[in-house]
């Protein structure tokens, strides 16, 4: 296995893993230069922040004081603002086998309170796990829901709409029109985000949408938040299960952040262009997307995303690859789901 990443965002430009018979597939989207991730604006890859998904109106009360964040979806603050953390140049270096990337955001960034000194860690380890770490401290109080932004596509190609989703999620949050949760928190149970038992991305892609795509006749398939439950001895949670039957290739994702957000990329296509000149197309990839709650500022009671002088930010993420035989989409995906990796990539 090799990744790559770029200083430019702290950005994983690419992950290549050995499938099942192994021939080796670069299994995230990306672009090929620096002036491609400049002009894109589908976060292929990057660490997004200081907030992660989305903040109504940009608006948000700290220590009793408004503070305006820059609106770039519509009248809302999406991933940080206009240039956030995946606009910003990353010092990165090797440091005992990892790559560590830092980068200190002045105080008024993208309207943010305090200086916030932030470093993000990818390590690959020799059982196959891309283990990704986020940590922060601030100088006064501030907002920090610091995500990773990857798309995977662990065919190497074509869309994810073949590829089957697992995660032991029950609930899911209630949003508008505007992707903004309303606050109430709701069963999966019935709804085509009831992953619970495996389900095929293109099952419900249509069915689904929040939100018409301009242009197209279909919708964006998910762009759902969807409740995590408890973590495990180690601190972590296992949040989904993604499995491409046509590859042979599956990671199970853990994390130590209370919500997923699954984001089928139904926004992307057009004129964007990926590695190789290849053209995006619309699910080409699909976000799982491990953060805090959207909005969590406005409602008591989602789990805070404020943090403090003296505190310190942490969010941790594994990717655990491994091998399955070539199977059907659906149930057969889920051999051995709960109980770790299958056959580990050597």
């Amino acid at each position: 296995m090799m990744i790559r990443v770029a200083d430019h965002g702290a950005t994983l430009q690419a992950v290549h893993v050995p499938d099942s018979v192994g021939v080796t597939r670069d299994v995230v989207l990306g672009h090929d230069s620096l002036a491609d991730y400049i002009a894109s604006d589908a976060y292929f890859g990057a660490v997004v922040g200081r907030f992660a998904n989305r903040i109504r109106r940009g608006e948000v009360t700290i220590a009793g004081k408004v503070h305006h964040l820059p609106c770039n979806e519509g009248a809302h603050h999406l991933h940080g603002g206009p240039t956030g953390f995946d606009r910003r140049i990353w010092t990165g270096a090797d440091k005992d086998g990892a790559l560590v990337f830092r980068r200190t955001s002045p105080a008024g960034e993208m309207g943010y309170p305090g200086t916030l000194r932030a470093e993000v860690r990818y390590e690959l380890t020799a059982d196959a796990r891309l283990k990704i770490a986020m940590r922060a401290e601030t100088d006064a109080p501030t907002l920090c829901n610091i995500a990773h932004h990857g798309y995977w596509n662990l065919a190497g190609a074509g869309t994810v709409l073949d590829h089957v989703l697992t995660s032991p999620a029950a609930f899911l949050l209630a949003t508008d029109a505007d992707l903004l949760p309303t606050g109430e928190v709701l069963t999966v149970a019935g709804t085509g985000c009831d992953f619970r038992g495996g389900r095929r991305i293109g099952q419900d892609f249509d069915a689904v949408s929040l939100r018409p795509n301009a242009g197209r006749t279909a919708g964006v398939g998910y762009d759902h938040t969807l409740v995590l439950g408890a973590r495990d001895v180690d601190g972590l949670c296992l949040a989904a299960r993604l499995f491409s039957p046509e590859s042979g290739l599956g990671f199970d994702l853990r994390t130590d952040a209370p919500a997923l957000q699954v984001y089928s990329g139904g926004d992307l296509g057009g004129q964007l262009v990926g590695k190789g000149g290849v053209p995006c197309v619309q699910a080409g990839g699909i976000a799982l997307e491990t953060q805090g709650f959207p909005c969590a500022p406005e409602f008591a009671h989602f789990p805070s995303t404020l943090l403090d002088v003296r505190e310190t930010y942490e969010h941790r993420i594994e990717v655990c690859f491994f091998h399955e035989a070539k199977l059907g989409a659906g149930g057969a995906a889920l051999k051995n789901w709960g109980k770790g990796p299958g056959s580990a990539v050597g």
